[in-house]
C-alpha cells in the first residue's frame, strides 16, 4: 500500500490481471523461443541439466564468483510457484538443494508440455505482468494467441532481467536481446534462417502505456504511476509478492488543490475566457487514445530543502492518457530558462546595475544561416540594466549576456542544478530552445530557492515489510550548485519579476507571500510556463497541446500559467505557518548607483542626471565608485558657488573636447571588441581601480578615468559567430543547422528561427 506524507493510505499497487492461456492456443514458436534461450535441453533432462551444471561450475571457478547459473525451466517454475519457500534473492546451497528437489518432484507429476504451460503462465515479465497473456496485453495490446515471432522473442528475452530488457525503457537492449533469441532459435533448428531474418527486421511495436485494466488509482494517478516505475526498478517483483508499506512524499491537500486549479484554468481557456480558442475541447466521453488532441497541462510542487514531490499532475485525464507530462514530456521552456544565464553572469561578477545593449543583433551562423533574435514588436530601448532585462524578459540583451559569459558555462550550471536532457550548444538556448521536462526544470530551480543548494526529486522516503523492517530507504540528496550570495541576488531579481514584471499574474491571483519566479512562452504560443518558488516550495505550471500548436493567439506564461501558480500557492499556504523571507547572506549590501552608467556612487555624490538608484551587490564584486557631479557642500551651495561650479564644469568639458580632437596627454583605452559587438561590457569593479583622492567632477573612478563602453546605435549589429574579432569569447555552434525545432519566444518577444526575419511573436505577459 502507498501512504502519503502523513501516513494515510491513498493507493494500492497491484499486478496486471492474471489470465491463464493453454499451451495449445499459442503459436508454436512462442514456447520454442523460451526453450531456446532458457533451457535448450528441456525435453531431454528430468528437471536438472547436469551438463549445464558442470559448465556453470567451470565458468564460476574461472570467474572467481557467480558468473553463470544453471536453472532449468522446471527449476524456475519451482521458484515462481513457491516464492515464500524459494525466494529468488536468497542464494544459498540449502535453498538451491530444495529447489532441485522440488523440480524433480514437478517432473515426476507433470508432462513436459504441462510444465511449459505452467511456466509460461506464472513467470514474471516485468511491469507487474505475471504470465504470457498479461505480458502480451501489457506490452503489445493483444492476446498471446496472436503474438508474432518478433514479439515472442521480445517476451522470451525478459525473464533473464525484466528491468534491463524492458522494451519501453530500454529499446536498444531489448532489440539486441530479441535478436539473440532469434539467432539461438535458428541455430537450434526451431525456425529457419529466413524467418529469423524477417523477425530481426521487425520494429519494436510496443505500446507506450500499460493496459487500462491494470491499475486504476482514483487519487493522484500520475504520482502513483511514477512511484510504481521507480520501485519496480529497485525492488523488482518483490513489489507485488511481498506485503509492503510504501511511505511517499505526497501531500494530499496540495495534490487536490493542484488538480483542481489546473482543471479550472484549462476549462477557462477552452471556454473563451482568455480569447478565441480554436482547439478541440476536452470531454470525459472521448475514447482513450495515445495522443489526445485537447489542451493538456502539468503541475509539480516540490519541497525546497528535501526535493520531496508534494504534488504531481501529469495530465488532464489519466483514463484517456497515461502519458505523464510532468516527468516525461520534453518541451521548450522559453524564458523560464533565462535565470540560468543570469545566474552565471552574477557568478562571474556582473552587477544587477550592469548596462546591456538592447539594440538589433544579427548573428551569422555556420552554414550561411542568419539569426536575428527580437524583442516584442521589434522594439528596442537602446540600453537596459541586467535587472531590467530579466524582470521584463528581454530577449536580445539575454542573448548578448549569454554570449559574453559563455554558453557552455550556462549549460554546465543547468546540468549541475538538475536538468538531465540534452541541451544544444547554440546561442538560442539562452532564450529556452533546449527541451526539458517539467520535473527537471522544477528540480533545477531548487538551486535558486535553496540559496545555492539543489535538491534531487524524491517521491518515496522508505519502504517497510509487514514486520516493520526497512526494505528500502531514500535519503534526501542535496548538493551545492551556487554561492549563496549569487542565489540570493538572482532571487531578488526574480522577486521583481513577480512583483512588477512578467509574473505579476501571481499577485493578481491573490497570493501575497514571498515569491520569485519566471514565466516562459515558446514560439507561436505553443507552450506556456510559470516556474516559481517560495523559501519552502518550488512549483511549476505548464500548459500546451501534446502535438505543439498555438494555444491562443496571445497566450503567454504570464496570462495563463502564472495565475494558476498564484491560486495554488494561495490555497496551499492558507493554513500553514507563513514563510519567512529569504535571509540575505552577509556579503550582500545595498549601494546607491548612477543610473546612467550602473556604477556605484561615492559617498555624498550625485548622478549626472535624475535620481540615484538603490541596488544590491555582493561585497568585493560591486562596480567601482564614481562622482559625476561632485560632492555637495554640507549647507548647500549658494548662487555664486553654483555659477562657479557650472563654469568649472564647462571649462573641463571644453578641455576634454579639445584633447579628444587635437591630441591629448592621457591615453584612454579603447573598448574591447566584445564590448562593441556583444553589448554586455562588464563594469570595472572596485577591486580593479586603485584608490586615490576623488576629484570634484568628471567621470573618474577614484583617480582612474572611466571608460563608459559604447552602446551600439539603434541599427542592426552583425555578430559573426564563426569568426569573432580579437577579444571576443563567442559561442561557436557545433551544428551547421541552428535548432532542430522552432526557436522560443519569451514573454516580450519572438526569438525567431534560423534565417532572416525569423521573429513574429506576439506578446508579452502584459
Amino acid at each position: 500500500m502507498l501512504l502519503d506524507r502523513d501516513g494515510r493510505q491513498f493507493a494500492i499497487l497491484s499486478p496486471v490481471e492474471h489470465t491463464v492461456v493453454p499451451l495449445k492456443d499459442l503459436p508454436g514458436y512462442v514456447p520454442q523461443a523460451f526453450v531456446a534461450v532458457e533451457d535448450k535441453r528441456f525435453y531431454e533432462h528430468s528437471g536438472i541439466d547436469y551438463r549445464r551444471v558442470f559448465g556453470s561450475l567451470v565458468a564460476n571457478v574461472k570467474a572467481g564468483g557467480v558468473a553463470q547459473g544453471f536453472s532449468t525451466i522446471t527449476m524456475q517454475l519451482a521458484r515462481n510457484v513457491w516464492r515464500d519457500r524459494l525466494p529468488g534473492a536468497q542464494r544459498t546451497l540449502k535453498r538451491k538443494a530444495f529447489e532441485i528437489r522440488v523440480a524433480r518432484e514437478i517432473e515426476r507429476k507433470f508432462t513436459k508440455d504441462e510444465i511449459l504451460e505452467l511456466y509460461l503462465n506464472h513467470i514474471y515479465f516485468g511491469g507487474g505482468a505475471y504470465g504470457i497473456e498479461a505480458a502480451a496485453r501489457s506490452y503489445f495490446g493483444h492476446s498471446a494467441r496472436h503474438l508474432s515471432l518478433s514479439e515472442a522473442a521480445i517476451l522470451a528475452a525478459l525473464p533473464k532481467s525484466p528491468r534491463m530488457y524492458d522494451p519501453r525503457r530500454n529499446p536498444e537492449r531489448s532489440t539486441a536481446r530479441r535478436n539473440l533469441v532469434l539467432d539461438m532459435m535458428a541455430a537450434q533448428g526451431r525456425i529457419d534462417a529466413d524467418e529469423a531474418q524477417s523477425a530481426r527486421a521487425a520494429r519494436l511495436s510496443v505500446r507506450r502505456d500499460p493496459p487500462r485494466d491494470r491499475r486504476n488509482p482514483s487519487f493522484a494517478p500520475y504520482f502513483v504511476e511514477s512511484v510504481w516505475h521507480e520501485l519496480e526498478d529497485q525492488l523488482g517483483e518483490d513489489l507485488y509478492t511481498v506485503r509492503l508499506r510504501i511511505h511517499t512524499t505526497l501531500d494530499r491537500r496540495a495534490q487536490e488543490i493542484a488538480e483542481q486549479e489546473l482543471s479550472r484554468q484549462l476549462r477557462a481557456v477552452e471556454s473563451g475566457e482568455y480569447g478565441r480558442f480554436r482547439g478541440r475541447r476536452y470531454s470525459s466521453t472521448i475514447e482513450p487514445g495515445d495522443d489526445p488532441e485537447y489542451l493538456q497541462g502539468a503541475v509539480l510542487l516540490m519541497q525546497v530543502q528535501t526535493g520531496d514531490i508534494l504534488a504531481l499532475v501529469g495530465g488532464r485525464d489519466f483514463q484517456q492518457s497515461r502519458f505523464d507530462r510532468a516527468t516525461r514530456a520534453l518541451r521548450q521552456p522559453g524564458s523560464a530558462f533565462k535565470p540560468f544565464v543570469f545566474a552565471v553572469a552574477l557568478r562571474e561578477g556582473y552587477a544587477p546595475s550592469q548596462h546591456i545593449a538592447d539594440t538589433p543583433l544579427r548573428m551569422d551562423l555556420p552554414g550561411g544561416e542568419v539569426w536575428e533574435p527580437r524583442n516584442f514588436g521589434g522594439e528596442f530601448e537602446g540600453n537596459v540594466t541586467l535587472r531590467e532585462a530579466l524582470v521584463r524578459s528581454k530577449n536580445v540583451p539575454t542573448v548578448r549576456l549569454a554570449a559574453a559569459v559563455g554558453i557552455p558555462d550556462v549549460i554546465r550550471l543547468a546540468r549541475r542544478a538538475g536538468i538531465r536532457s540534452s541541451i544544444p550548444d547554440l546561442p538560442s538556448i539562452a532564450i529556452g530552445t533546449g527541451n526539458v521536462t517539467p520535473i527537471d526544470l522544477t528540480a533545477a530551480y531548487t538551486a535558486f530557492a535553496g540559496m545555492g543548494e539543489a535538491s534531487t526529486p524524491r517521491s518515496v522516503t522508505r519502504v517497510e515489510n509487514a514486520d516493520g523492517d526497512i526494505v528500502l530507504k531514500n535519503d534526501a540528496d542535496v548538493h551545492r550548485v551556487l554561492d549563496p550570495a549569487v542565489a540570493y541576488l538572482l532571487t531578488n531579481l526574480l522577486e521583481d519579476a513577480v512583483n512588477q514584471g512578467t509574473g505579476v499574474g501571481v499577485r493578481r491571483a491573490g497570493y501575497s507571500g514571498p515569491a520569485a519566479g519566471k514565466t516562459g512562452t515558446t514560439s507561436d504560443a505553443a507552450d506556456v510556463w510559470f516556474v516559481g518558488y517560495t523559501p519552502d516550495m518550488v512549483g511549476t505550471v505548464w500548459m500546451g497541446f501534446d502535438s505543439p500548436k498555438p494555444i491562443l493567439s496571445d497566450a503567454t506564461g504570464g496570462r495563463l500559467a502564472a495565475p494558476v501558480w498564484g491560486r495554488i500557492m494561495r490555497r496551499v499556504t492558507r493554513n500553514r505557518a507563513p514563510s519567512h523571507e529569504w535571509i540575505a547572506p552577509k556579503q550582500i549590501h545595498h549601494a546607491a548607483v548612477d543610473p546612467s552608467t550602473g556604477l556605484v556612487l561615492a559617498e555624498g555624490c550625485r548622478p549626472e542626471r535624475g535620481r540615484a538608484a538603490r541596488e544590491l551587490f555582493i561585497a568585493g564584486r560591486e562596480p567601482a565608485s564614481v562622482c559625476p557631479r561632485g560632492t555637495p557642500e554640507p549647507g548647500g551651495p549658494g548662487l555664486l558657488a553654483k555659477l562657479f561650479a557650472w563654469g568649472e564644469g564647462q571649462f573641463k568639458r571644453a578641455r576634454t573636447w579639445v584633447a579628444s580632437h587635437f591630441g591629448k596627454d592621457e591615453t584612454v583605452p579603447e573598448p574591447k571588441a566584445r564590448d562593441r559587438h556583444l553589448g554586455a561590457p562588464k563594469l570595472p569593479s572596485r577591486a580593479d581601480v586603485p584608490t586615490s583622492e576623488l576629484p570634484a567632477d568628471s567621470y573618474r573612478l577614484l583617480g582612474e578615468q572611466v571608460v563608459i563602453p559604447d552602446v551600439p546605435p539603434i541599427s542592426t549589429e552583425t555578430l559573426g559567430v564563426t569568426q569573432p574579432e580579437p577579444g571576443d569569447t563567442v559561442l561557436t555552434p557545433s551544428d551547421t543547422g541552428f535548432v532542430p525545432q522552432p526557436a522560443a519566444v519569451d514573454e516580450r518577444g519572438d526569438a525567431g528561427g534560423g534565417g532572416r526575419g525569423g521573429g513574429r511573436g506576439k506578446n508579452p505577459d502584459r
